[in-house]
C-alpha cells in the first residue's frame, strides 16, 4: 500500500469510533500478559477444522500453517495454528472453567503489532452441544476494505479474540451470559472459535451481533491466513472455589476513585496487578481498605488469597 494512503487511512481510523478497551499499556486496555498471574491453567487439547485461504477462491486450498499441539499450554506468541477462512478452533480444558469476578479467560493471538488485527468470534459451551456466542461488536470503518497488513485501532471491537497483539491475551466474562438457555456458566467443558472473515462484502463477510460487518484483513492468501490462534488461558476454574466465595467476599465501589474496601472473612493476602501482569501492591493480613489513589485510572486485576488455601480474582477498575 501507498505510504502516503496508509498513513491517511490509520489516522481516519483513529478518529472513528474507538469505544471500547485501547491497546496494553494504556489507561482503560483489559488486555492479560502471557505471564500475569491471574492466569491458572491452560487449554488441555485443542481440534482444529481449517478454514480456506480465500473463501471466495477456493481452488487455493485451506490454511496449513502450525499444528493443534501449538495453541495447548501457555501463550508464547510464536507457535500457533492458523485457522483460515471460517476456520473453527474447538477447544477443552483439565477443568472446567466457571463465572467468577471479572473475566474468567482469555485467548491469545500473534498480532505482531498493536491494532493488527485477525479477529474470531468466541462462543462457549457446557454441554459440547449448545455453543452460545459473546455478543461481539465492531466499529471499524467499511468505506474501504482493510488488506494484508492494514491495521484498524483495537478500540474499535469489544468482544472479539485477536483485538491485542501478541502474547496480550483478549478477557471474556462468563456474567455476560449467564441465563442463556442450555448452559451452565459454571461448568464450561468448551470453548470454540470461529474465524471472522473480514470481508466488507455482504456476501462472504462476518458480521457483529448487531449487523456490522466486520472489517478486518482480507483476503490473507497465505498458509498462516486467519485467525491465528496461540492459546486460552483460563482465569476460574471449578478448582478456584468462587462458587462459594461470590457472596462470602464483597469487594466494592467498582469504578473507585482510589480508596477500595474488601470484606469477607479469612483474608490473608491481597495482590493487585496491572492489565499487563506486573504486581503493584501487596499486603499480608490486609485491612480492609486499600489506597489506591496514586494510581492511573485503568483496569487492574486483585487476586485475594483465603486462609483456607482458596484463591480469586477480581477485575478492579479506576476512574476518577
Amino acid at each position: 500500500m501507498n505510504r502516503s494512503l496508509f498513513i491517511i487511512l490509520f489516522l481516519s481510523n483513529l478518529a472513528f469510533g474507538q469505544s471500547f478497551a485501547p491497546e496494553p499499556g494504556q489507561a482503560g486496555s483489559t488486555a492479560i500478559h502471557k505471564d500475569s498471574s491471574v492466569i491458572i491453567d491452560w487449554a488441555s487439547n485443542v481440534s482444529v477444522q481449517r478454514g480456506y485461504l480465500n473463501i471466495q477462491n477456493q481452488s487455493l486450498g485451506l490454511a496449513t500453517y502450525g499444528t493443534e499441539m501449538d495453541a495447548v499450554g501457555p501463550a508464547d506468541g510464536i507457535s500457533v495454528i492458523s485457522l483460515g477462512d471460517s476456520g473453527v478452533a474447538e477447544i477443552t480444558f483439565n477443568t472446567p472453567i466457571v463465572n467468577g469476578f471479572g473475566p474468567d479467560f482469555a485467548v491469545f493471538e500473534n498480532g505482531f503489532i498493536d491494532h493488527y488485527m485477525e479477529l474470531a468470534f468466541v462462543e462457549v459451551s457446557s454441554n459440547g452441544v449448545d455453543y452460545i456466542r459473546f455478543d461481539a461488536t465492531s466499529e471499524i470503518p467499511t468505506a474501504v476494505q482493510l488488506s494484508n497488513f492494514d491495521t484498524a485501532h483495537c478500540a474499535y471491537v469489544n468482544n472479539l479474540a485477536g483485538k491485542y497483539r501478541a502474547e496480550y491475551g483478549t478477557p471474556f466474562d462468563l456474567e455476560e451470559l449467564v441465563g442463556q438457555p442450555n448452559l451452565d456458566v459454571n461448568n464450561i467443558q468448551h470453548v470454540r472459535l470461529v474465524d471472522v472473515i473480514g470481508s466488507i462484502d455482504s456476501l462472504v463477510g462476518s458480521m457483529d451481533y448487531l449487523g456490522n460487518m466486520i472489517n478486518d484483513p482480507y483476503p490473507t492468501e497465505w498458509e498462516s491466513g486467519g485467525f491465528d490462534l496461540d492459546a486460552v488461558g483460563v482465569i476460574h476454574n471449578a478448582n478456584s472455589g468462587v462458587n462459594d466465595l461470590k457472596d462470602a467476599l464483597v469487594v466494592y465501589p467498582n469504578p473507585t476513585d482510589g480508596i477500595l474496601h474488601l470484606r469477607g472473612d479469612n483474608i490473608a493476602v491481597v495482590e493487585l496487578f496491572s492489565a499487563e501482569g506486573k504486581l503493584l501492591v501487596y499486603g499480608e493480613g490486609v485491612n480492609s481498605v486499600l489506597d489506591l489513589s496514586k494510581l492511573p485510572e485503568g483496569i487492574y486485576y486483585l487476586k485475594i488469597y483465603l486462609r483456607n488455601d482458596r484463591v480469586i480474582c477480581h477485575k478492579q477498575i479506576i476512574a476518577r
